[in-house]
């Protein structure tokens, strides 16, 4: 299982001191976590073993695909209602040690025009390194049946086969898609701290690489040239691996987030001494400070002169815990009858692994603060209690959110995967249910016009643009005209404001009434 420890290193080829960790007492909850009034948290999948990651299937069938990934078996399982099955098994992942094994999943956002898996494992093949994989899924593509997947190992195409992974911890762990398409990839410092402050080695760093334009079937490794999107910052590198960096200067982001309404980066960087942190990074290039930082003071130095960094948006010592782990930015669904109230909308949530807090923060920006208490709360600091031992969170479709705990105590066949939700009640106040509704773009992925439609519940003025990840505006569909209440749709004809098609990829929609702001994401195709 993930046995995050915090380690004091000194450079490649000197003896490395291991710290104990200073939670040393084995998480032990089980069961719902404490959570505010109105929330539920209810198991969907229990006896697992050593779960670690988790991904969605982005498909509309009639129920969410829930994909989770066991570290040290390195199995792909699915959840699909009651029913629990094996996808694959991963080739050649190499696991010892407690941080290594297979670390991190995610599906091709183009599914199932692309039915492709991609997996974060540390590798055995050469030894010492971290592998980026891609396996092609069959099955229950469409979700017309039982909504079954497989692969098979024969299927693999390696993306990237050759980052570093000499010491058996700080390996990074997270894949995710971007609403720009592209695929993010984080790598620990692998126990050389000044690595993350070069951007010629990918240790500590996040990565942004393009798959669109990898051949279907098995292969790899990719070139890099076949990898590099435009728009990464050092996209002009005479060095061809410096050319995928997206964010440099982190320790351990195991697990990063992506706010799907604004591109920005959540990354959840694991300390060493004494600070955890979570850094909010909204565009490329930024610097997450280590190891001239660790949270918000000075730690270490390298060679040259400090960097501009970016400072984090929430810290904690490690009197309260020793390894923070992303659990996302809150976007709720158009409708739906678990979603969360509305103030919830943007909000950034984080965990701490051992000592099972997760706490919310609110803000805009470069300015966040911790969010109001709300009733039921089990502290005023905590908006949930239970979170030890829990390593990824994601958001399903619904509103809902879902989690998984990689044991109880240690104990082999203790893994789980959670559900927390917010059922509607008559308790909700009358103006939730009159909240704007923001449909679905129908249809999506589409290669043609796509519709955006929405229903206001008062009149007010209306803004509707389609964005790019960066935040630019491709074009404009309303501007500020005052509309009445009621439902309204825009056309977009998959073009920029001077006419021109846009590229493939993926896009959202950011609609704007009175304030009240709502984005929907998508997928344009050749």
């Amino acid at each position: 299982m993930f046995v995050p420890r915090i380690h004091r290193r000194v450079v490649r080829g000197i003896a490395i001191t291991i710290l104990l960790c200073l939670v040393a007492a084995a998480p032990v909850h089980s069961g719902p976590a404490t959570l505010p009034a109105g929330f539920t948290d209810t198991q969907l999948a229990g006896s697992l073993d050593q779960p670690v990651a988790l991904a969605i299937v982005p498909d509309a069938g009639p129920a969410p695909r829930i994909l989770f990934a066991e570290q040290k078996t390195a199995r792909v399982g699915l959840i699909v209602g009651a029913n629990v099955s094996t996808v694959g098994v991963v080739p050649d992942v190499e696991t010892s040690g407690g941080e290594r094994g297979l670390l991190g999943i995610t599906v091709d956002p183009a599914f199932p025009l692309r039915p492709f898996l991609y997996v974060h494992a540390t590798d055995t093949r050469g030894g010492g390194r971290v592998a980026i994989s891609r396996f092609t899924l069959t099955g229950d593509l469409d979700h017309s049946g039982a909504g079954l997947l497989t692969f098979e190992p024969p299927s693999r195409y390696d993306v990237l086969a050759d980052l570093p992974d000499d010491a058996d911890f700080h390996n990074g762990g997270t894949v995710r898609f971007g609403p720009d398409g592209m695929l993010y990839v984080s790598l620990g410092d692998d126990g050389v701290r000044c690595d993350a402050q070069s951007p010629d080695e990918p240790a500590g760093k996040i990565l942004r690489v393009d798959v669109s334009g990898l051949p279907a079937g098995p292969g790899g490794p990719a070139p890099f040239a076949l990898l590099t999107p435009g728009g990464n910052p050092y996209a002009s590198d005479p060095d061809s691996s410096a050319r995928l960096v997206w964010t440099l200067g982190l320790r351990n982001p195991f697990r990063f987030h992506i706010d799907a309404a604004t591109g920005a980066l959540f990354v959840a960087d694991v300390g060493e001494n004494q600070w955890e942190e979570l850094t909010r990074f909204p565009a490329g290039g930024l610097n997450g400070g280590w190891p001239w930082r660790e949270g918000p003071e000075p730690f270490g130095s390298c060679s040259g002169q400090p960097p501009a960094f970016t400072e984090p948006i929430a810290v904690y010592d490690h009197s309260e815990g020793a390894v923070v782990i992303s659990a996302g930015v809150y976007r709720a669904p158009a409708s739906s009858a678990v979603r969360f109230p509305a103030a919830y909308e943007g909000n950034a949530f984080y965990l701490d692994y051992y000592t099972g807090f997760m706490r919310r923060l609110v803000g805009s920006g470069s300015i966040w603060s911790p969010a109001p208490p709300v009733p039921g709360q089990p502290n005023a600091d905590d908006w949930g209690r239970g979170f030890g031992a829990v390593s990824d969170v994601r958001a399903l479709p619904d509103g809902s959110m879902i989690y998984v705990r990689q044991s109880v105590s240690y104990a082999g066949g203790t893994g789980e995967v959670r559900r927390i939700a917010y059922p509607q009640t008559a308790a909700v106040p009358p103006q939730d249910a009159a909240a704007l509704a923001f449909a679905t773009p129908r249809p999506s992925p589409s290669r043609g016009a796509v519709t955006f439609a929405w229903t206001q519940p008062v009149e007010a003025r209306v803004r509707l643009a389609v964005l790019d990840v960066t935040g630019r505006v491709v074009v404009v569909l309303e501007d500020g005209a005052g509309l009445p209440a009621g439902t309204h749709e825009r056309v977009w004809d998959g073009r920029g404001a001077g006419g021109a098609r846009v590229h493939p990829g993926l896009y959202f929609a950011r609609l704007d009434v009175a304030g009240d702001t709502r984005a929907a994401r998508v997928v344009r195709l050749d």
